[in-house]
């Protein structure tokens, strides 16, 4: 069986920097965070890295890995998309 993950802004930033970075960076549980790539309906974010935790990520991205992160890197890109209301 195979098991179709989509992609979304969360999944893009644990994939970049790793849940237990995020994780320290925004002072949330690793579970919080693998929510932000869970759909809505299952009590995840759908996608979403919440916008408080947005300024913690772009600091700890500068402080810790000399990246500078734009707000604009939190939206979908190309080929990605939010996980609202139980949409395929």
């Amino acid at each position: 069986m195979t098991i179709e993950t989509k992609k979304t802004p969360a999944s893009r930033f644990i994939a970049r920097f790793g849940v237990m970075t995020l994780a320290d960076w925004t002072s949330r549980h690793p579970t919080r965070i693998y929510a932000w790539a869970w759909p809505t309906e299952k009590g995840g974010t759908g996608g979403v890295v919440p916008v408080r935790a947005r300024p913690k990520i772009v600091e700890g991205a500068r402080r810790d890995h000399q990246i500078e992160i734009g707000l604009a890197e939190f939206e979908p890109i190309e080929g990605e998309a939010y996980l609202f209301g139980g949409a395929a």
